[in-house]
């Protein structure tokens, strides 16, 4: 896509085609460790996700009323009155889009989710390393003075898994021990750290234009896992630096 001149940085603005939504809730006191609960619904393999924000635990999904025996009761929320939750769900509801539609595996963590198509790597000319190339995401909400409420965006950055010939995990100081230097150098070369007169200055700028502006260009909408639909915006955010007397956007 063709960006107008500017500073622009790998955050998209997500826009939620409704406000509101009906939910099951109940309280934490009830549910003071999820783990045993979320473990349940792997092991019963229904479609409802348990998620804790403040004195609440939310639940959604499509299979609601397997969540409502367990003591869970339904409300109506809206979605920018609950960002924390919404947040969540926002970044739930893409990750399914990736799974289910572009056959991208995920790792959860923290706060964020690493997505990587394990089928597709790129070997070392030993043959005896492997790189694969991901997306880093994450999801935040912003206060907006405009509108007087909430704003929803999701973060996008490239990522890289290395693995062995046996699929265990290498960080730069095993393949170095193990395989050494020219290995090293050739994994640097093949995330585009390294070019062959030296370190890659323009990688950051790159992998923002070559890389993740058409990764996000691919998903124009997505559901969220409470049943709602969601549009990703394919231009960034953009950055406006002026005076100390104006806002930074």
């Amino acid at each position: 896509m063709t960006l107008t001149t500017g500073y622009y940085i790998n955050i998209f603005p997500v826009e939620l085609y409704k406000d509101s939504i009906k939910i099951l809730i109940a309280e934490r006191e009830k549910f003071t460790d999820l783990r045993p609960l979320r473990e349940e619904i792997i092991s019963v393999k229904k479609d409802v996700f348990v998620y804790a924000d403040g004195n609440n635990v939310y639940g959604y999904g499509s299979d609601l009323d397997w969540l409502s025996s367990k003591g869970f009761y339904y409300t109506e929320v809206h979605l920018k009155d609950v960002p924390y939750l919404t947040k969540r769900m926002i970044l739930e509801g893409f990750i399914n889009e990736l799974r289910d539609k572009k056959g991208y595996s995920p790792l959860w963590g923290k706060g964020r989710c690493q997505v990587f198509k394990w089928g597709d790597p790129k070997e070392t000319s030993d043959g005896k390393v492997k790189v694969f190339k991901g997306f880093d995401l994450r999801s935040f909400f912003l206060w907006n003075h405009e509108i007087d409420g909430f704003v929803f965006n999701l973060v996008v950055d490239i990522t890289y898994a290395i693995k062995n010939k046996d699929n265990n995990p290498l960080n730069f100081h095993e393949i170095v021990i193990n395989y050494g230097s020219q290995i090293l150098k050739e994994v640097r070369q093949i995330q585009g750290d390294l070019i062959p007169t030296g370190i890659n200055t323009e990688i950051s700028r790159q992998r923002f234009i070559e890389e993740i502006l058409p990764f996000v260009k691919n998903f124009p909408s997505f559901q969220l896992p409470c049943g709602i639909n969601a549009k990703l915006k394919s231009e960034p955010l953009r950055i406006i630096l002026g005076s100390e007397d104006e806002n930074l956007w």
